[in-house]
């Protein structure tokens, strides 16, 4: 579903969707464990997101939306009980940097070599 995200403060001359949203993280999720807190703000480049409509539908199907933006949009989509099945609506390496990468993909990086075949 083609969207137009509700970004504040988008720079000027910023494309039409980008900017940061403010994230709120369910306890206990995946993302509360990589994140360790109940509210993040992440940057955003986005061109689509789940339709509403289809919500309840996919959380009835096991899909667990884990973090929602202020207006209630789902942000963050995991799959309970599988290693590190996680989902984002923001770009997790626009904020990375060399000496400080994202923890989301920190926590993906681990997730990979716990879980690696041997």
């Amino acid at each position: 579903m083609l969207v137009s995200c509700p970004v504040d403060n988008r720079p000027a001359g910023a494309p039409r969707l980008y900017g940061k949203l403010k994230i709120r993280v369910s306890p206990g999720s995946l993302a509360y464990r990589v994140y360790r807190q109940t509210e993040i703000e992440e940057a955003f480049n986005c061109n689509y997101e789940m339709n509403p409509a289809f919500r309840s539908l996919m959380e009835a199907k096991g899909l667990k939306i884990s973090g929602v933006s202020e207006d209630g949009g789902a942000r963050i989509i995991e799959l309970p009980g599988h290693p590190f099945f996680i989902a984002t609506g923001f770009v997790p390496q626009f904020s990375s940097e060399e000496n400080k990468p994202h923890p989301m993909i920190v926590a993906y990086l681990k997730a990979a070599l716990k879980y690696k075949k041997k």
